[in-house]
Protein backbone atom coordinates (compact mmCIF):
# COMPACT_ATOMS: atom_id res chain seq x y z
CA UNK A 1 0.00 0.00 0.00
CA UNK A 2 1.33 3.43 -0.94
CA UNK A 3 1.90 6.16 1.64
CA UNK A 4 -0.94 8.27 0.21
CA UNK A 5 -3.32 5.36 0.51
CA UNK A 6 -2.17 4.64 4.00
CA UNK A 7 -2.95 8.23 4.98
CA UNK A 8 -6.62 7.45 4.76
CA UNK A 9 -6.50 4.25 6.75
CA UNK A 10 -7.45 3.80 10.39
CA UNK A 11 -3.83 3.85 11.43
CA UNK A 12 -3.44 7.42 10.24
CA UNK A 13 -6.85 8.75 11.21
CA UNK A 14 -7.39 12.31 12.22
CA UNK A 15 -7.96 13.62 15.76
CA UNK A 16 -9.84 11.10 17.90
CA UNK A 17 -10.98 9.13 14.81
CA UNK A 18 -9.13 6.06 15.99
CA UNK A 19 -10.95 6.26 19.29
CA UNK A 20 -14.37 6.42 17.65
CA UNK A 21 -13.46 3.55 15.30
CA UNK A 22 -12.43 1.33 18.22
CA UNK A 23 -14.29 2.49 21.35
CA UNK A 24 -12.40 0.11 23.62
CA UNK A 25 -9.12 1.83 22.73
CA UNK A 26 -8.89 4.89 24.95
CA UNK A 27 -5.95 6.52 23.15
CA UNK A 28 -4.81 6.72 19.48
CA UNK A 29 -2.11 4.25 18.44
CA UNK A 30 0.01 7.15 17.22
CA UNK A 31 0.37 8.34 20.82
CA UNK A 32 2.49 5.30 21.60
CA UNK A 33 4.68 5.72 18.52
CA UNK A 34 5.38 9.33 19.44
CA UNK A 35 5.82 8.51 23.13
CA UNK A 36 8.38 5.86 22.23
CA UNK A 37 10.78 8.05 20.25
CA UNK A 38 10.43 10.84 22.79
CA UNK A 39 11.21 8.37 25.57
CA UNK A 40 14.46 7.31 23.87
CA UNK A 41 15.35 10.91 23.00
CA UNK A 42 14.91 11.79 26.68
CA UNK A 43 17.01 8.73 27.59
CA UNK A 44 19.81 10.28 25.56
CA UNK A 45 19.21 13.85 26.70
CA UNK A 46 18.96 13.23 30.44
CA UNK A 47 21.61 10.56 30.33
CA UNK A 48 23.96 13.29 29.13
CA UNK A 49 22.59 16.01 31.42
CA UNK A 50 23.28 14.18 34.69
CA UNK A 51 26.98 13.73 33.96
CA UNK A 52 27.64 16.88 31.90
CA UNK A 53 28.53 19.28 34.72
CA UNK A 54 30.73 16.65 36.35
CA UNK A 55 32.55 16.03 33.05
CA UNK A 56 33.31 19.73 32.74
CA UNK A 57 34.54 20.43 36.29
CA UNK A 58 36.07 17.09 37.30
CA UNK A 59 39.86 17.04 36.99
CA UNK A 60 41.65 15.37 34.11
CA UNK A 61 42.75 12.65 36.54
CA UNK A 62 39.07 11.85 37.14
CA UNK A 63 38.29 11.86 33.42
CA UNK A 64 36.95 15.42 33.21
CA UNK A 65 38.02 18.63 31.50
CA UNK A 66 39.21 20.37 34.66
CA UNK A 67 37.29 23.67 34.25
CA UNK A 68 35.94 25.56 37.25
CA UNK A 69 32.64 24.70 38.94
CA UNK A 70 31.21 28.08 37.94
CA UNK A 71 32.13 27.52 34.28
CA UNK A 72 30.63 24.04 34.41
CA UNK A 73 27.30 25.34 35.72
CA UNK A 74 27.29 28.17 33.18
CA UNK A 75 27.96 25.78 30.28
CA UNK A 76 25.37 23.28 31.52
CA UNK A 77 22.78 26.05 31.81
CA UNK A 78 23.68 27.51 28.41
CA UNK A 79 23.49 24.09 26.75
CA UNK A 80 20.09 23.36 28.29
CA UNK A 81 18.84 26.78 27.21
CA UNK A 82 20.24 26.50 23.69
CA UNK A 83 18.63 23.08 23.18
CA UNK A 84 15.19 24.61 23.64
CA UNK A 85 16.09 27.95 22.08
CA UNK A 86 16.38 26.22 18.70
CA UNK A 87 12.90 24.72 18.99
CA UNK A 88 11.22 27.67 17.22
CA UNK A 89 13.61 27.10 14.32
CA UNK A 90 12.66 23.43 14.19
CA UNK A 91 8.99 24.32 14.37
CA UNK A 92 9.38 26.95 11.64
CA UNK A 93 10.99 24.38 9.33
CA UNK A 94 8.05 22.01 9.89
CA UNK A 95 5.48 24.76 9.36
CA UNK A 96 7.12 26.24 6.25
CA UNK A 97 9.60 23.84 4.59
CA UNK A 98 9.72 20.18 5.67
CA UNK A 99 6.89 17.93 6.98
CA UNK A 100 7.06 17.32 10.72
CA UNK A 101 7.38 13.56 10.26
CA UNK A 102 10.52 14.01 8.14
CA UNK A 103 11.93 16.62 10.52
CA UNK A 104 11.72 14.20 13.43
CA UNK A 105 13.59 11.47 11.52
CA UNK A 106 16.38 13.85 10.46
CA UNK A 107 16.62 15.29 13.97
CA UNK A 108 17.05 11.85 15.53
CA UNK A 109 20.01 11.14 13.22
CA UNK A 110 21.67 14.46 14.16
CA UNK A 111 21.19 13.82 17.89
CA UNK A 112 22.69 10.35 17.50
CA UNK A 113 25.72 11.85 15.70
CA UNK A 114 26.23 14.37 18.51
CA UNK A 115 26.40 11.67 21.17
CA UNK A 116 28.79 9.65 19.04
CA UNK A 117 31.11 12.68 18.81
CA UNK A 118 30.99 13.11 22.60
CA UNK A 119 31.80 9.43 23.03
CA UNK A 120 34.73 9.33 20.59
CA UNK A 121 36.31 12.82 20.46
CA UNK A 122 38.14 13.81 23.66
CA UNK A 123 38.67 17.29 25.10
CA UNK A 124 36.89 20.61 24.70
CA UNK A 125 36.56 20.21 20.91
CA UNK A 126 34.55 17.01 21.26
CA UNK A 127 32.39 18.62 23.93
CA UNK A 128 31.53 21.68 21.84
CA UNK A 129 30.92 19.84 18.54
CA UNK A 130 28.86 17.14 20.23
CA UNK A 131 26.74 19.62 22.18
CA UNK A 132 26.14 21.71 19.04
CA UNK A 133 24.85 18.68 17.11
CA UNK A 134 22.58 17.59 19.98
CA UNK A 135 21.30 21.14 20.34
CA UNK A 136 20.35 21.32 16.64
CA UNK A 137 18.76 17.87 16.63
CA UNK A 138 16.73 18.33 19.80
CA UNK A 139 15.53 21.72 18.63
CA UNK A 140 14.22 20.11 15.47
CA UNK A 141 12.65 17.08 17.14
CA UNK A 142 10.91 18.23 20.32
CA UNK A 143 8.37 20.86 19.16
CA UNK A 144 7.25 18.72 16.25
CA UNK A 145 6.72 15.67 18.45
CA UNK A 146 4.63 17.78 20.85
CA UNK A 147 2.61 19.27 17.98
CA UNK A 148 1.91 15.80 16.55
CA UNK A 149 0.65 14.59 19.93
CA UNK A 150 -1.71 17.58 20.08
CA UNK A 151 -2.94 16.79 16.54
CA UNK A 152 -4.11 13.35 17.67
CA UNK A 153 -7.05 14.91 19.52
CA UNK A 154 -9.99 17.14 18.75
CA UNK A 155 -9.84 20.58 20.36
CA UNK A 156 -11.97 19.77 23.41
CA UNK A 157 -11.39 16.03 23.72
CA UNK A 158 -11.63 14.86 27.37
CA UNK A 159 -8.78 12.47 26.54
CA UNK A 160 -6.35 15.27 25.74
CA UNK A 161 -4.96 15.87 29.24
CA UNK A 162 -4.65 12.13 29.91
CA UNK A 163 -2.99 11.60 26.52
CA UNK A 164 -0.37 14.19 27.33
CA UNK A 165 0.07 12.62 30.75
CA UNK A 166 0.75 9.21 29.14
CA UNK A 167 3.13 10.88 26.71
CA UNK A 168 4.88 12.59 29.61
CA UNK A 169 5.20 9.26 31.43
CA UNK A 170 7.26 8.05 28.46
CA UNK A 171 9.48 11.09 28.90
CA UNK A 172 9.93 10.22 32.57
CA UNK A 173 10.84 6.60 31.80
CA UNK A 174 13.59 7.82 29.48
CA UNK A 175 14.66 10.34 32.11
CA UNK A 176 14.96 7.49 34.63
CA UNK A 177 16.75 4.82 32.61
CA UNK A 178 19.12 7.26 30.86
CA UNK A 179 20.81 8.60 34.01
CA UNK A 180 21.04 5.11 35.53
CA UNK A 181 22.82 3.79 32.44
CA UNK A 182 25.16 6.75 31.90
CA UNK A 183 25.80 7.24 35.63
CA UNK A 184 26.84 3.63 36.04
CA UNK A 185 29.03 3.59 32.94
CA UNK A 186 30.65 6.91 33.90
CA UNK A 187 31.46 5.63 37.39
CA UNK A 188 32.72 2.21 36.30
CA UNK A 189 34.37 2.92 32.94
CA UNK A 190 34.54 6.68 32.32
CA UNK A 191 32.54 9.57 30.88
CA UNK A 192 32.88 8.59 27.23
CA UNK A 193 31.20 5.23 27.81
CA UNK A 194 28.28 7.10 29.34
CA UNK A 195 28.06 9.31 26.26
CA UNK A 196 28.10 6.17 24.10
CA UNK A 197 25.08 4.76 25.95
CA UNK A 198 23.18 7.94 25.11
CA UNK A 199 23.96 7.37 21.41
CA UNK A 200 22.64 3.80 21.57
CA UNK A 201 19.40 5.02 23.14
CA UNK A 202 18.82 7.44 20.27
CA UNK A 203 19.47 4.70 17.68
CA UNK A 204 16.76 2.54 19.29
CA UNK A 205 14.33 5.47 19.32
CA UNK A 206 14.93 6.13 15.63
CA UNK A 207 14.28 2.49 14.70
CA UNK A 208 11.01 2.42 16.66
CA UNK A 209 9.84 5.65 15.05
CA UNK A 210 10.58 4.43 11.52
CA UNK A 211 8.60 1.24 12.17
CA UNK A 212 5.58 3.13 13.52
CA UNK A 213 5.76 6.25 11.35
CA UNK A 214 2.42 5.51 9.61
CA UNK A 215 0.51 5.87 12.88
CA UNK A 216 1.33 9.56 13.33
CA UNK A 217 -1.32 12.20 12.44
CA UNK A 218 -1.91 12.78 8.74
CA UNK A 219 -1.18 16.49 9.25
CA UNK A 220 2.45 15.57 10.01
CA UNK A 221 2.93 14.46 6.38
CA UNK A 222 2.40 17.90 4.86
CA UNK A 223 3.77 21.43 5.24
CA UNK A 224 0.83 23.49 6.57
CA UNK A 225 2.12 26.93 5.57
CA UNK A 226 4.64 26.59 2.70
CA UNK A 227 7.11 29.43 2.29
CA UNK A 228 7.43 31.36 -0.98
CA UNK A 229 10.63 31.32 -3.03
CA UNK A 230 11.44 34.91 -2.00
CA UNK A 231 10.74 34.03 1.62
CA UNK A 232 13.12 31.12 1.39
CA UNK A 233 15.95 33.38 0.21
CA UNK A 234 15.22 35.83 3.03
CA UNK A 235 15.39 32.98 5.53
CA UNK A 236 18.74 31.83 4.12
CA UNK A 237 20.12 35.37 4.30
CA UNK A 238 18.95 35.72 7.90
CA UNK A 239 20.53 32.39 8.87
CA UNK A 240 23.85 33.34 7.27
CA UNK A 241 23.79 36.71 9.07
CA UNK A 242 23.20 35.05 12.44
CA UNK A 243 26.04 32.59 11.88
CA UNK A 244 28.34 35.45 10.86
CA UNK A 245 27.56 37.40 14.03
CA UNK A 246 28.19 34.33 16.20
CA UNK A 247 31.49 33.66 14.38
CA UNK A 248 32.65 37.24 14.98
CA UNK A 249 31.72 37.11 18.68
CA UNK A 250 33.60 33.85 19.15
CA UNK A 251 36.67 34.91 17.16
CA UNK A 252 36.99 38.21 19.07
CA UNK A 253 36.62 36.49 22.44
CA UNK A 254 33.36 38.29 23.24
CA UNK A 255 31.78 34.88 23.91
CA UNK A 256 33.56 32.69 26.44
CA UNK A 257 32.68 29.70 28.58
CA UNK A 258 32.09 32.07 31.47
CA UNK A 259 29.57 34.39 29.80
CA UNK A 260 28.01 32.07 27.21
CA UNK A 261 24.88 31.66 29.31
CA UNK A 262 24.31 35.45 29.28
CA UNK A 263 24.06 35.41 25.48
CA UNK A 264 21.81 32.36 25.49
CA UNK A 265 19.35 33.87 27.98
CA UNK A 266 19.31 37.21 26.16
CA UNK A 267 18.61 35.48 22.86
CA UNK A 268 15.81 33.43 24.44
CA UNK A 269 14.09 36.60 25.65
CA UNK A 270 14.43 38.33 22.27
CA UNK A 271 13.12 35.31 20.35
CA UNK A 272 10.20 34.84 22.75
CA UNK A 273 9.06 38.46 22.50
CA UNK A 274 9.45 38.37 18.71
CA UNK A 275 7.28 35.26 18.45
CA UNK A 276 4.48 36.78 20.51
CA UNK A 277 4.54 39.96 18.43
CA UNK A 278 4.59 38.02 15.15
CA UNK A 279 1.59 35.90 16.11
CA UNK A 280 -0.42 38.81 17.46
CA UNK A 281 0.19 40.78 14.25
CA UNK A 282 -0.28 37.90 11.81
CA UNK A 283 -3.35 37.99 9.57
CA UNK A 284 -3.42 34.19 9.74
CA UNK A 285 -4.33 34.35 13.43
CA UNK A 286 -8.11 34.65 13.70
CA UNK A 287 -9.83 37.26 15.86
CA UNK A 288 -10.76 34.81 18.62
CA UNK A 289 -7.28 33.33 18.58
CA UNK A 290 -5.63 36.66 19.45
CA UNK A 291 -7.16 36.51 22.93
CA UNK A 292 -5.77 33.03 23.39
CA UNK A 293 -2.27 34.15 22.39
CA UNK A 294 -2.48 37.00 24.92
CA UNK A 295 -3.67 34.56 27.57
CA UNK A 296 -0.61 32.43 26.89
CA UNK A 297 1.76 35.23 28.01
CA UNK A 298 1.29 34.62 31.79
CA UNK A 299 1.39 30.86 31.14
CA UNK A 300 4.72 31.38 29.37
CA UNK A 301 6.19 33.42 32.26
CA UNK A 302 5.10 30.99 34.96
CA UNK A 303 6.29 28.08 32.80
CA UNK A 304 9.77 29.61 32.69
CA UNK A 305 9.73 29.90 36.49
CA UNK A 306 8.62 26.28 36.83
CA UNK A 307 11.41 24.95 34.62
CA UNK A 308 13.96 27.10 36.43
CA UNK A 309 13.05 25.17 39.56
CA UNK A 310 12.89 21.67 38.03
CA UNK A 311 16.01 21.94 35.87
CA UNK A 312 18.15 22.78 38.87
CA UNK A 313 18.32 18.99 39.08
CA UNK A 314 21.26 19.33 36.68
CA UNK A 315 22.89 22.42 38.18
CA UNK A 316 22.12 23.23 41.84
CA UNK A 317 21.23 19.67 42.83
CA UNK A 318 24.14 18.20 40.86
CA UNK A 319 26.53 20.19 43.06
CA UNK A 320 24.35 19.53 46.14
CA UNK A 321 24.50 15.77 45.58
CA UNK A 322 28.25 15.87 44.97
CA UNK A 323 29.10 18.01 48.03
CA UNK A 324 26.33 17.85 50.65
CA UNK A 325 24.73 14.38 50.48
CA UNK A 326 25.95 11.23 52.20
CA UNK A 327 25.70 8.84 49.25
CA UNK A 328 26.95 5.66 50.92
CA UNK A 329 24.48 2.92 51.85
CA UNK A 330 26.28 0.16 53.74
CA UNK A 331 29.16 -0.86 51.51
CA UNK A 332 27.55 0.63 48.38
CA UNK A 333 28.51 4.15 47.27
CA UNK A 334 25.85 5.56 44.94
CA UNK A 335 26.93 7.80 42.04
CA UNK A 336 25.88 11.41 42.55
CA UNK A 337 24.22 11.28 39.11
CA UNK A 338 21.58 8.91 40.51
CA UNK A 339 19.98 11.59 42.71
CA UNK A 340 17.71 12.76 39.88
CA UNK A 341 16.37 9.23 39.35
CA UNK A 342 14.36 9.36 42.57
CA UNK A 343 12.54 12.41 41.22
CA UNK A 344 11.80 10.56 38.01
CA UNK A 345 10.61 7.35 39.72
CA UNK A 346 8.13 9.38 41.75
CA UNK A 347 6.87 11.02 38.57
CA UNK A 348 6.48 7.69 36.77
CA UNK A 349 4.42 6.26 39.64
CA UNK A 350 2.33 9.38 40.26
CA UNK A 351 1.81 10.35 36.59
CA UNK A 352 -0.57 7.54 35.54
CA UNK A 353 -2.50 7.83 38.82
CA UNK A 354 -3.03 11.55 38.36
CA UNK A 355 -3.90 11.04 34.67
CA UNK A 356 -6.42 8.26 35.37
CA UNK A 357 -8.15 10.24 38.11
CA UNK A 358 -8.25 13.38 35.98
CA UNK A 359 -9.68 11.51 32.98
CA UNK A 360 -12.32 9.87 35.18
CA UNK A 361 -13.51 13.26 36.44
CA UNK A 362 -13.38 14.83 32.96
CA UNK A 363 -15.33 12.05 31.21
CA UNK A 364 -18.01 12.21 33.91
CA UNK A 365 -18.01 16.01 33.74
CA UNK A 366 -17.54 15.96 37.51
CA UNK A 367 -17.68 19.39 39.13
CA UNK A 368 -14.84 18.37 41.43
CA UNK A 369 -12.47 18.33 38.46
CA UNK A 370 -10.08 21.28 38.86
CA UNK A 371 -9.55 23.62 35.94
CA UNK A 372 -6.28 23.60 34.01
CA UNK A 373 -5.19 26.83 35.73
CA UNK A 374 -5.91 25.28 39.14
CA UNK A 375 -3.82 22.24 38.25
CA UNK A 376 -0.90 24.49 37.29
CA UNK A 377 -1.24 26.39 40.56
CA UNK A 378 -1.32 23.15 42.57
CA UNK A 379 1.92 22.18 40.87
CA UNK A 380 3.56 25.31 42.26
CA UNK A 381 2.17 24.59 45.73
CA UNK A 382 4.00 21.28 45.61
CA UNK A 383 7.10 23.04 44.28
CA UNK A 384 6.98 25.34 47.29
CA UNK A 385 6.90 22.27 49.53
CA UNK A 386 9.91 20.79 47.73
CA UNK A 387 12.22 23.73 48.34
CA UNK A 388 10.85 24.28 51.85
CA UNK A 389 11.91 20.71 52.63
CA UNK A 390 15.47 21.31 51.41
CA UNK A 391 15.66 24.53 53.42
CA UNK A 392 14.57 22.53 56.47
CA UNK A 393 17.15 19.82 55.81
CA UNK A 394 19.87 22.48 55.78
CA UNK A 395 18.75 23.70 59.21
CA UNK A 396 18.50 20.21 60.72
CA UNK A 397 21.67 18.63 59.32
CA UNK A 398 24.87 20.62 59.78
CA UNK A 399 27.09 18.03 58.09
CA UNK A 400 26.22 15.69 55.24
CA UNK A 401 22.51 15.33 54.54
CA UNK A 402 21.24 11.73 54.88
CA UNK A 403 20.24 10.13 51.61
CA UNK A 404 16.73 9.25 52.85
CA UNK A 405 15.97 12.93 53.48
CA UNK A 406 17.05 13.85 49.95
CA UNK A 407 14.97 11.02 48.50
CA UNK A 408 11.88 12.45 50.22
CA UNK A 409 12.57 15.86 48.67
CA UNK A 410 13.10 14.31 45.23
CA UNK A 411 9.82 12.38 45.50
CA UNK A 412 7.87 15.57 46.18
CA UNK A 413 9.61 17.25 43.23
CA UNK A 414 8.74 14.31 40.96
CA UNK A 415 5.04 14.55 41.85
CA UNK A 416 5.30 18.29 41.24
CA UNK A 417 6.59 17.77 37.72
CA UNK A 418 3.80 15.41 36.62
CA UNK A 419 1.20 17.64 38.24
CA UNK A 420 2.32 20.66 36.21
CA UNK A 421 4.19 19.78 33.01
CA UNK A 422 1.57 17.68 31.13
CA UNK A 423 -1.08 20.31 31.87
CA UNK A 424 1.25 23.02 30.56
CA UNK A 425 1.53 21.07 27.30
CA UNK A 426 -2.23 20.60 27.12
CA UNK A 427 -2.97 24.28 27.79
CA UNK A 428 -0.47 25.30 25.11
CA UNK A 429 -2.15 23.02 22.58
CA UNK A 430 -5.58 24.47 23.45
CA UNK A 431 -4.36 28.06 23.11
CA UNK A 432 -2.51 27.47 19.82
CA UNK A 433 -3.64 29.36 16.69
CA UNK A 434 -4.31 26.88 13.90
CA UNK A 435 -1.71 28.52 11.63
CA UNK A 436 1.03 28.35 14.28
CA UNK A 437 0.47 25.01 16.01
CA UNK A 438 4.08 23.77 15.98
CA UNK A 439 5.47 27.22 16.67
CA UNK A 440 3.19 27.68 19.68
CA UNK A 441 4.60 24.41 21.00
CA UNK A 442 8.04 25.84 20.33
CA UNK A 443 7.10 28.82 22.49
CA UNK A 444 6.28 26.38 25.27
CA UNK A 445 9.70 24.87 24.62
CA UNK A 446 11.18 28.32 25.14
CA UNK A 447 9.85 28.27 28.71
CA UNK A 448 12.12 25.27 29.19
CA UNK A 449 14.94 27.12 27.43
CA UNK A 450 14.60 30.08 29.77
CA UNK A 451 14.33 27.75 32.75
CA UNK A 452 17.40 25.75 31.75
CA UNK A 453 19.45 28.90 31.26
CA UNK A 454 18.22 30.44 34.51
CA UNK A 455 18.96 27.18 36.33
CA UNK A 456 22.61 27.74 35.46
CA UNK A 457 22.49 31.16 37.10
CA UNK A 458 20.65 29.67 40.09
CA UNK A 459 23.36 27.03 40.41
CA UNK A 460 25.99 29.75 40.49
CA UNK A 461 23.94 31.63 43.12
CA UNK A 462 23.66 28.45 45.18
CA UNK A 463 27.44 27.97 45.04
CA UNK A 464 28.00 31.49 46.36
CA UNK A 465 25.45 31.53 49.22
CA UNK A 466 24.16 29.29 52.03
CA UNK A 467 21.63 26.51 51.65
CA UNK A 468 18.93 27.91 53.96
CA UNK A 469 18.79 31.29 52.21
CA UNK A 470 18.84 29.80 48.72
CA UNK A 471 16.17 27.13 49.19
CA UNK A 472 13.95 29.54 51.16
CA UNK A 473 14.20 32.04 48.29
CA UNK A 474 13.13 29.38 45.78
CA UNK A 475 10.21 28.35 48.00
CA UNK A 476 9.05 31.98 48.26
CA UNK A 477 9.14 32.48 44.49
CA UNK A 478 7.12 29.28 43.99
CA UNK A 479 4.46 30.33 46.48
CA UNK A 480 3.97 33.75 44.86
CA UNK A 481 3.65 32.07 41.45
CA UNK A 482 1.00 29.66 42.78
CA UNK A 483 -1.10 32.53 44.08
CA UNK A 484 -0.79 34.31 40.72
CA UNK A 485 -1.96 31.21 38.80
CA UNK A 486 -4.96 30.72 41.08
CA UNK A 487 -5.95 34.27 40.16
CA UNK A 488 -5.95 33.33 36.45
CA UNK A 489 -8.57 30.59 36.78
CA UNK A 490 -11.63 32.55 35.71
CA UNK A 491 -10.04 34.50 32.81
CA UNK A 492 -8.67 31.27 31.33
CA UNK A 493 -11.94 29.40 31.85
CA UNK A 494 -13.76 32.12 29.90
CA UNK A 495 -11.54 31.25 26.91
CA UNK A 496 -12.88 27.73 26.96
CA UNK A 497 -10.00 25.91 28.62
CA UNK A 498 -10.94 22.59 30.20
Amino acid sequence: MSESQTAGSADTAGPDDKISAEPKLRQPIGLFTLSSIEMWERFSFYGLQVILAYYIYYSAADGGLGLSEGEALAIAGAYGGAVYLLQPVGAWFADRLVPARTMVMAAAVIIMAGHIVLATVPGLLGLLVGLCLITIGTGALTPNIYAMVGALYSEHSPRRDSGFAIFYTGILIGALVGPIATGYLQTEFGFHYGFGAAAVGMIIGLIVYVIGRRTVPEAARTVPNPITVSGRWKAIAFGVAVLAVVAVLISTGAISTGNLNNYVLGTILIVSVTYFIAMLRSKKVLAGEHEKVKAFIPIFITGAIFWTMILQLFTTFAVYADTRVHLTIGSYSMPAAYISTFEVVAGIIAGPIIAAYGQKLAVRNDRRAPSSASKLALGFILMTSTFALFATFSMIFTGSVPLIAVIIGMVVMGITEVMYAPIGLSVTAQLSPKAFTAQMMALWGLTTAAGASLSGFMGQLYSSTNDVFFFSLMAGISLVTAVFLFGLRRPLNRLGLL
